[in-house]
């Protein structure tokens, strides 16, 4: 399984952290993967307009 490092600029860290506490999320990778999976989709159709 190949890897990819994703980098969280400084100024979000502190909201991905309080996901991580109140969630129980162990680690940014997790979470970015869970956000990822979970509402990528609808980020995508946000983005374009799409209401479909």
């Amino acid at each position: 399984m190949s890897q990819t490092r994703v980098v969280l600029d400084e100024k979000h860290i502190s909201k991905a952290k309080e996901i991580i506490e109140q969630t129980g999320i162990n680690t940014y990778s997790q979470l970015f993967t869970i956000l990822l999976v979970n509402y990528g989709d609808t980020l995508v159709k946000s983005l374009r307009g799409s209401n479909e």
